[in-house]
This record gives structure tokens, C-alpha cells and sequence, in this order.
């Protein structure tokens, strides 16, 4: 299924040469001492790099300000202190989330109309099976058929069940690089030996090569994100294919979390669970149409292989709400007011987003082409290795919160979200040109 998206995937990235002259190596090392704090507003904002430890109840109520912030263990602490800090402080600009705005008010109807006048012929046990409409709609959507799908708790719910099924002590997982800690954390959940294989900038594609020199006959699967996280590159069905392929001479199945998928729908690819016999596709309402609240995802793939995962798994997903399902049913049955909202949200702040970069890019401040999709965007800080650093400096002086690149495995990066008020999008852009220039 396709739709109308407001970036033309025919336009060329943004075009961004390379700064000439000293650029510092990446490192993720000791934080570099940034100068002088510069002066914001008529107000002084002095700011200490050195690390707090922060644990237990101390590291659940951090300061407006910050401090501890940064040294998090992970994304997902990371962000559950930012959210604090947002809070507390209004008045900060929000950079870095990379879920589009909740619809709230097109949630509310259709809550109305599965509830308001008698309980809806959608309101089905979810025990075992799942909500046989959603999946219905989902195979719909997608050109599936239904015993290619089982429906889960959000994306995470499906990543448990994958992983438990594929995964025996000491067996080995590749995760790809830049990415979301947190895939590589329920690998190792599931007792899986983790390693690392590079997506390097600027494209952010997989060598073939270094994938298969990286297989082991212990390999049991290999994840990757498309779209991906944190850099918004997209992977065609032919490069997915071909990952899929080198994957499969071990044996080995190709995970690929689609959660950023539908951005690029208009380019008309199919899920990568109908690419392959050996590939598992994860996907969910969450980041596209930002329906976190309703926790629906699922897995996708050849039904072989999905009959295998669902065996490791008889009663199902357990977290399953029959509530929050029938809500998601009645959302893929009927999604185009929720497709409209993300495509009037990009149509609005990708203009503002191109515009500032395009400046940043022009004062040698960022290195890095602008995705054609979606609503994240992953720049080099020229001449910054430690951006955890940097991100605290901008937080402290300057009003603004970007994602440190030491989150996703590339310090000197920053992950910008802009799925949220234009406004807001631009007043906090505007702060992150201000910090880069005082702080060059």
C-alpha cells in the first residue's frame, strides 16, 4: 500500500561537502573543555563536564538543570531524564524525539466511534491469536496474508518473541552500527553474543563484505533498522535482498525493524519479510502515525519461519491489550486520518528543517546529507568528538536538547527529531545554531 508523502523521493539529499582543514578523530572519550560559557539572553549559565554518579532514587529526580543527564548508561535513560527535564523546564527546546506528534485529537474519534454508542464488534480476545481484525487490516495494508503475522505489545513485544525463539545461550547476534542500544540490550537479554558491523556515514549502507567476513556458524540472526536509527537512511528492497542472501549461508535470519518504514511508502517497497524466506520484519503504530498509546505492533514474514517464532510462543504475546487492539483496528481499517496528520506535520517542518540546515551545513557547524524521509536526521558536528559534552552545554546554555551520538555508537554526532510543531522546531533549531557557533 502506498500513499502520498510531501518529500518528492525523486529529489536528490541535501549535498554537503566536507569541511576542509583540522577535524579532530571521533572519540568517545574524556569530555573536551568547550571555553568560556557564553552568555544567553542576558543571562550567565556556568556548567561543570566533570561526571556525576547518580544511582537509585538520586538518579530518578534529576535536576532541571541536567546535571547527571549525561551520564546515563543508556538511550532510554537517557530519555526517561530528558523527559523529566522537560517538564520541569517548558521553556527548553525538544530536538531530539523522533516519533511524530500523537494525533490526539483523530485518537479520540476513533475511540468515540468504537465506544460511544455500544461496544464494538472489534473488542475480541486477543489470547493466543491477537485481535484477528487489526491483523486482518494489517495484511491488508501490507499485501500479506494472515498466517504471516502475529500481533504484539508494540515492536518490542515482537523483538522478546524473535529472540526467544532464534536465540540459545552463547549463540551470536550482529547489530548494526550506529543504532538503538536498546536492540542490541535484548539480544543480550535473551543470552545472545552481541557484536557489532558498521553502517558508516554518509550513507549508511551494509558492506556486503564485512557482514560475511562477521558470520559465524554460531550466527543466529542479523538486525538492522530501515528506516535507520539514527540516521533516517533508507535500504531498497534490492539491498535488503542481498543482506538477506549472505545472511542465509549460515543459516541465519535477517531482522529488520520497520518501525520508520511507512515514511517511505510513496517509494512503493514492500515489507522485508516478503524478500526472503529467512527475513522477519517488526513493525508498529508508534513512530509514524505516533500511536504509542495503543501499544500495537507485530512480526511479518514467510510463514515458515513466522510459524516458528509464534511455536516458541504458544500463548502468544502475554502483554497483548484487548482494548488498546480493537482501538488499533478500527485505526488500520480506516488510517487516512492518521497517514494525513504525519504528511501535514513533515509538510510543515521539513521546509523549516532544510532551511536551517542548509545554514548550519553553509557556517561549517554540520557535516551530513538530510534524509530524503522521515523525521530524524543524524549530522557530524564539525570538529566535536565528544557530543555528550556538547549536548550538555547546549542543554545548560542555550535552551536546547539534541541526542548525543554516544547513544546510538558514533560520538561527534547528534540525532535532531523535528516530527513535532514547526515552530518549535525552528525557535529550537535557531538555539542550535547559536550553541554550535558560541561553542565552535
Amino acid at each position: 500500500m502506498t500513499y502520498a508523502h510531501p518529500q518528492n523521493p525523486t529529489n536528490s539529499p541535501l549535498a554537503i561537502e566536507p569541511v576542509r582543514g583540522s577535524i579532530r578523530k571521533e572519540s568517545p572519550l574524556q569530555a573536551p573543555k568547550l571555553g568560556i560559557p557564553a552568555e544567553v539572553g542576558g543571562r550567565r549559565r556556568d556548567v561543570s563536564l566533570t561526571p556525576v554518579d547518580l544511582t537509585g532514587a538520586a538518579a530518578a529526580q534529576l535536576p532541571a538543570a541536567g546535571d547527571g543527564l549525561f551520564d546515563a548508561p543508556s538511550y532510554a535513560d537517557w530519555v526517561r531524564g530528558a523527559m523529566r527535564i522537560k517538564a520541569a523546564r517548558p521553556d527548553v527546546s525538544i530536538l531530539f524525539e523522533s516519533t511524530i506528534a500523537e494525533p490526539t485529537a483523530e485518537l479520540v474519534a476513533s475511540v468515540r466511534e468504537a465506544f460511544s454508542q455500544q461496544v464494538t464488534s472489534r473488542y475480541v480476545s486477543v489470547f493466543a491469536d491477537g485481535n484477528r481484525y487489526a491483523i486482518e487490516a494489517v495484511a491488508k495494508r501490507y499485501g500479506l496474508a494472515t498466517d504471516q503475522i502475529v500481533a504484539t505489545t508494540g515492536a518490542t513485544g515482537a523483538l522478546v518473541m524473535i529472540f526467544k525463539a532464534l536465540v540459545a545461550d552463547g549463540d551470536h547476534v550482529l547489530v548494526e552500527r550506529p543504532g538503538f542500544d536498546f536492540l542490541s540490550r535484548l539480544a543480550l537479554e535473551a543470552g545472545a553474543r552481541v557484536e557489532d558491523f558498521a553502517r558508516p556515514a554518509p550513507r549508511y549502507d551494509v558492506d556486503l563484505d564485512d557482514l560475511r567476513a562477521r558470520l559465524t556458524d554460531r550466527t543466529r540472526a542479523v538486525l538492522i533498522t530501515n528506516l535507520h536509527n539514527p540516521s533516517g537512511a533508507w535500504l531498497s528492497p534490492g539491498q535488503i535482498a542481498a543482506i538477506a542472501e549472505v545472511v542465509a549461508t549460515v543459516g541465519a535470519v535477517l531482522l529488520v525493524d520497520e518501525v520508520y518504514a511507512d515514511f517511505a511508502a510513496a517509494t512503493g517497497a514492500p515489507p522485508a519479510g516478503t524478500l526472503a524466506p529467512n527475513v522477519v520484519t517488526v513493525s508498529s503504530l508508534t513512530k509514524v502515525l505516533g500511536l504509542f498509546a495503543l501499544k500495537f505492533g507485530w512480526l511479518a514474514g514467510d510463514a515458515d519461519l513466522v510459524a516458528r517464532l509464534r511455536a516458541s510462543a504458544p500463548d502468544g504475546d502475554m502483554g497483548v491489550s484487548k482494548l488498546s487492539h480493537a482501538v488499533a483496528a478500527h485505526v488500520l481499517e480506516a488510517p487516512a486520518p492518521f497517514e494525513a496528520h504525519w504528511q501535514s506535520v513533515l509538510a510543515a517542518t521539513w521546509p523549516v528543517v532544510r532551511r536551517h540546515v542548509e545554514a548550519l551545513v553553509a557556517d561549517g557547524l554540520l557535516a551530513g546529507d538530510l534524509p530524503l524521509y522521515g523525521c530524524m536526521y543524524f549530522p557530524r558536528v564539525v570538529g566535536m568528538d565528544d557530543t555528550r559534552a556538547l549536548a550538555q552545554r547546549l542543554l545548560a546554555e542555550f535552551d536546547v536538547l539534541v541526542a548525543p551520538g554516544e547513544y546510538f555508537g558514533a560520538p561527534g554526532h547528534i540525532r535532531i527529531g523535528f516530527g513535532a510543531d514547526p515552530e518549535a522546531i525552528d525557535q529550537g533549531l535557531q538555539r542550535l545554531r547559536a550553541g554550535l557557533t558560541a561553542l565552535r
